[in-house]
């Protein structure tokens, strides 16, 4: 490849990428809104904090809902308009909860909103699949990942500032703005996004002579080994991932006499590292061929890096960097976990594997609290940190079992 190829390239990698990633900033972004609205809406409109949870609740059960049909719609429709519909669907919400009169408009507009943001997973790795060069799919999940974590970030500080300054509505109203212009920015760019889920459809179907794909294809898909494994593996990720930076606070308190603030800063130190350390993942992945052996071993290293803090009662400092190691561990595997996806899934199907297997993070994520709170009431507190080692250990264990042949290079479901 000449050098003037590779750097035009290179140049529509970095167009493609930025722009997917707005819209996943603005997804994220949207999801931690909500949580910093709740001192404004209880103020306001005198709704419970227990009521409050269970609108947020509603969102995320919405949009674990809705992933899976949103990756059959990608791959049927084409990822763009899917992704286009989606993002219009989950601002408009956000622009009417603006003028909500009471606590059940918003939580029917926060179901909405939650439909509409289930998209972003399908459809953003299937124009990445189709639309950026081999040789930096793993940088480019990892960039793609970390805009996630910056939506997060910017959420609380941006969303409490607003609704300071003026009024949570005239927020819900900024917000909205931003999340317009990102989709008249996507829209404006339509034909530089390529999609993986159409062309090979219109190939197939061209040389079968027209034959669809039946459902039990899709679902022999959904269902075969290799999906299953993955699937299994995001939502044991998940539940690790809960025990440390949902519950350690209290635990650490109770087991070692930690403060609240230290503890606070450690899991913070925690988020914080692990969201840089995606970037460096991306690198890492694309290099390495074992992707699954890679997570394999920073796994294990992040067990006894908790293994340290639940069983020595350590100065502060000394915290703060085990909880930074841990969560570099947990950071720096995300591009490989997301080129395991990619490895496993046939070309034209992006959109209901990605969809399907990304749900696991919504099941692990639903049910964590439950876990892990029962155990922090029942047991003592060094368990909360046994029952993230223990899912660690599954981490572990489903990423090393055999997946199968299945590749990227394999035939589409029907054929």
């Amino acid at each position: 490849m000449s050098q003037a190829v590779a750097a035009d390239a290179a140049r529509n990698d970095v167009k493609i990428l930025s722009l997917i990633c707005a819209g996943h900033f603005c997804s994220h972004f949207y999801m931690l809104a909500l949580p910093a609205l709740f001192i404004f809406l209880n103020q306001d409109l005198g709704v419970s904090f227990t009521l409050l949870g269970a609108m947020l609740s509603a969102r995320y059960v919405a949009t674990g809902m809705a992933q899976v049909p949103a990756g059959f719609m990608v791959d049927r429709f084409g990822a763009k308009p899917v992704l286009m519909v989606g993002i219009f669907v989950m601002v408009t919400a956000f622009a009417l909860m603006a003028f909500a009169p009471n606590y059940w408009i918003i939580v029917l507009l926060v179901i909405v909103g939650g439909i509409g943001d289930s998209v972003f997973h399908p459809a953003d790795y299937a124009i990445l699949n189709g639309s950026v060069s081999e040789a930096r799919m793993g940088r480019a999940f990892s960039v793609h990942t970390f805009s996630g974590h910056l939506g997060f970030a910017a959420a609380p500080v941006a969303i409490t500032f607003m609704s300071t300054v003026w009024d949570w509505r005239m927020a819900l109203l900024v917000v909205a703005g931003f999340g317009y212009a990102i989709l008249v920015l996507l829209l404006t760019q339509w034909s530089s996004l390529k999609d993986d889920s159409i062309a090979p459809k219109k190939r197939k179907a061209k040389a079968d002579g027209g034959t669809e794909e039946k459902f039990s294809d899709h679902t022999k898909l959904l269902m075969s080994r290799p999906v299953l494994v993955l699937f299994a593996f995001f939502a044991m990720s998940t539940l690790a991932g809960n025990g440390l930076h949902s519950f350690a606070i209290p635990a650490l308190n109770a087991l070692h006499g930690t403060s609240a603030v230290d503890a606070g800063f450690a899991v913070g130190t925690y988020m914080l590292v692990s969201s840089f350390a995606v970037l460096a993942g991306g690198v890492i992945a694309d290099n390495i061929s074992r992707q699954d052996r890679f997570a394999a071993l920073i796994y294990s290293f992040s067990i006894v890096t908790v293994l340290l803090i639940t069983f020595f009662s350590v100065h502060y400092v000394l915290l703060v960097i085990f909880f930074g190691m841990t969560g570099f561990c947990h950071g720096v595997i995300r591009p490989a976990r997301d080129m395991m996806v990619r490895e496993v899934t046939p070309e034209g199907s992006s959109g209901k594997v990605f969809g399907f297997i990304f749900t696991g993070q919504n099941v692990g994520g639903g049910i964590a609290p439950l876990i892990l709170g029962f155990v922090l009431d029942n047991f003592p507190p060094q368990y909360i940190f046994f029952t993230s080692i223990i899912f660690m250990v599954l981490c572990v264990v489903t990423i090393l079992l055999p997946r199968g042949p299945m590749t990227r290079r394999a035939v589409s479901p029907a054929e």
